[in-house]
């Protein structure tokens, strides 16, 4: 006869005494096996509950093998979820379980370790939990991920936030083991290897777009909220002081419980003070050294004044009542007063010409009724429309006439079937005291969205109608040698939106045109799906190199689109210019006469000094004031805008390999661009 101490039951626990003849006890590990699946089955299994989340769906909380009783293996996983609705365990708890294991589709496992129907039976309480499993940021991926499922984990490094689209639908942050995740043709050219090359046809090198591609997407997981809840409030992790979160932000040393669930890998939150802590920064206005002229580039978000009477809303492309358009407008104006720019180009205003009831008109006096009359005026390019543009939006240029005088009028590509919204060029001469002139083009080329036949999507990671955007690149560039040079400049600064990445074709046209392309690859100012890229540009002629200084301000992609003004309604911050478009300006700082470097004012104390070495031809490297042994990464390009070597690591490592890397350069001028959490750092060096 088998004797039992006796027990009381409820709701599948068993709150005192456990049998007097023991279950036979299966470690954790040797039921998740080494494989993808765990092995179905019914199973007794001992642990400590490492985290409790009724807010889950299933509910439930996860349990881990204390080490002694784990199965010894690192490539097996100690943990597993217990589905429990309502659950009544706590954390610290030392429980057994019996129950059916399953790692299933459907549900209640949805492709996570599961135990279903649990006995539990509470053996003790306030046990210290097991240590967290480090997860090396350099080697994690999807595939790695299976020997830690379920567990207490602590990455090696900080994780970056690589998207922010769903904190406000379903409490997500997307971040990436391994810095920024960048749209794959920002680093890879579809048909040159290496991407320093200009060619602009076929598809040799797409394999390695997608190679990217498929590491981009093993180097991300979740940072979960531990709900299951939409639209869930508080939304988590927003910064207390801007209620926002960005792309690029970081955590330094992130703890969770590594979960899966809809697909994913993903963080599940500890409490206290292992919960995880986000680290926002909000950059302030990029800053120049001693300059001429400063110039702009800014996509306006379709400003759309209905009939700037008041009436015509909503509009077709902008806002839908009068009280959304005061928010944007408020929020344009916020930024464009910020940047304080002497000329500016604009995309995505209303193509409804320059009357006095037109948005270029309205954008104008809110403008100088902010800062004084005739502080700006616009470019006269049109009447009721303006001419060769069959779309509801076009390009158009604002400057400071005590700055920069008009020279000429305005000037606009010719060429009909090209363009949709055709460039837009307006030459000026400069106030100073040495006058100069130079000519600003304004460009918004066709979107990736659409496209047939030729101009389907290749995929090669260039999109729809990127034989489109080819053609209207070899316009811009006829434009620029056949209409704007011969109108009286020798200086050429063409900015917009080219809707191409760094290394895509049309970028290449304008490379082998002889014409510079401004900033590193490392430079986005859009994201898509996660991604950053840059489809905003400033592309210069030669003779700009080391006259011009470029540099973008992320006050609109990295912030979150509940921040924008149609999405957050009365609750828009209409003082503030971050999320007032979804794509970030661009500020260039022109001086004529001498070299213009960009001063930035994140990361203070930071320093990077470089120093040319004549007697190896290898630069010498000297970066001070980083806090800790964070990753750094540091891009050298020469001024033609093509990559030359991208380094990552802790300080000690770039100024070691760059030593290394850089003895066999070509003599010239090189820029260095260091960066990391929180800030960037420029320098150029010429090599003799």
């Amino acid at each position: 006869m088998r004797l039992f101490t006796p027990a009381f039951l409820v709701a599948g626990v068993v709150a005192v005494a456990t049998p007097s003849i023991a279950q036979q006890l299966t470690p954790i590990g040797v039921i998740q096996g080494t494989g993808v699946l765990a092995t179905t089955g019914n199973y007794t299994v001992e642990g400590i509950v490492t985290g409790v989340y009724a807010g889950l769906s299933p509910a439930g909380f996860y349990l881990q093998n204390e080490a002694a009783g784990a199965d010894g293996n690192p490539a097996t996983s100690d943990a597993l979820f217990v589905v429990q609705t309502n659950p009544t365990v706590a954390v610290g708890q030392k429980v057994r379980i019996s129950g059916l294991v399953q790692e299933i589709a459907s549900t209640p496992s949805f492709n996570q370790a599961v135990l279903t129907g649990p006995v539990v039976t509470v053996l003790s309480s306030g046990n210290a939990l097991p240590a967290f499993a480090l997860v090396d940021n350099a080697t994690y991926s999807s595939a790695t991920a299976e020997a830690f499922e379920g567990m207490r984990v602590q990455f090696s490094a900080p994780v970056t936030v690589s998207d922010v689209g769903a904190v406000k639908s379903r409490g997500e942050l997307t971040i990436s083991t391994r810095g920024l995740v960048y749209q794959p043709t920002q680093f890879v050219d579809p048909n040159d290897d290496p991407a320093t090359g200009t060619s602009s046809a076929g598809t040799s090198n797409a394999a390695a777009v997608t190679a990217y591609q498929v590491a981009n997407v093993s180097k991300v997981l979740l940072l979960d909220d531990g709900r299951a809840a939409t639209s869930p409030q508080p939304i988590p992790y927003l910064d207390p002081a801007t209620q926002t979160v960005r792309v690029g932000s970081t955590v330094a040393s992130l703890r969770g419980i590594l979960g899966y669930g809809n697909g994913r890998w993903r963080v599940q939150p500890l409490a206290g003070p292992d919960a995880p802590v986000v680290t926002v920064v909000r950059p302030p206005v990029p800053t120049f050294g001693p300059i001429d002229v400063k110039v702009a580039s800014f996509n306006v978000l379709n400003y759309f004044n209905g009939d700037g009477l008041g009436g015509g809303f909503p509009t077709s492309r902008g806002a839908d009542t009068p009280a959304d358009f005061a928010r944007q407008r408020s929020k344009i104006l916020a930024a464009l007063i910020q940047m304080n720019a002497d000329a500016v180009g604009l995309i995505e205003i209303e193509n409804d010409g320059t009357g006095p009831n037109s948005a270029i008109q309205d954008l104008v006096n809110g403008l100088n009724q902010a800062l004084g009359a005739g502080t700006y005026a616009f470019v006269e390019d049109g009447a009721f429309r303006q001419p060769n543009n069959t779309d509801l939006i076009r390009c158009t240029i604002l400057y400071k006439p005590a700055v920069l005088t008009p020279y000429g009028n305005v000037l606009l590509a010719p060429a009909t079937g090209i363009f949709e919204r055709p460039p837009v060029a307006q030459l000026f001469t400069t106030r100073t005291a040495v006058a100069d002139t130079f000519a600003l083009i304004v460009n918004h080329f066709k979107s990736k969205a659409s496209g047939s036949g030729a101009n389907a999507d290749q995929g090669d990671g260039q999109g729809a109608s990127n034989l489109r955007r080819k053609g209207q690149a070899t316009g811009l560039v006829q434009f620029i040698n056949d209409v704007v040079k011969p109108a009286g400049t020798r200086y050429v600064l063409s900015v917009g939106d080219y809707n191409a990445n760094y290394e895509e074709d049309p970028m290449d046209l304008l490379r082998a045109a002889g014409l510079l392309v401004g900033s590193p690859p490392s430079s986005a100012s859009y994201v898509f799906s996660g991604q950053s890229g840059s489809l905003d540009h400033a592309v210069l002629t030669p003779n700009l190199a080391g006259h011009a200084a470029v540099e973008k301000w992320h006050i609109n992609a990295s912030e979150p689109v509940f921040l924008e003004y149609s999405v957050a309604g009365a609750n828009t911050d209409i003082t503030s210019p971050f999320r007032s478009s979804d794509h970030d300006p661009i500020l260039i700082g022109l001086n004529f006469k001498s070299v213009v470097t960009a001063t930035a004012k994140s990361g203070a104390g930071v320093e990077l000094q470089v120093f040319p070495n004549p007697a190896t031809g290898a630069f010498t490297l000297r970066i001070a004031g980083v806090p800790g042994p964070q990753p750094l990464t540091l891009e050298v390009t020469s001024l033609l805008g093509q990559r030359v070597l991208t380094l990552q690591g802790p300080a000690e490592v770039l100024q070691r390999e760059l030593l290394r890397r850089t003895a066999r350069l070509a003599p010239g001028s090189y820029v260095l661009q260091l960066s990391g959490p929180g800030f960037s750092r420029t320098q150029r060096v010429v090599k003799q």
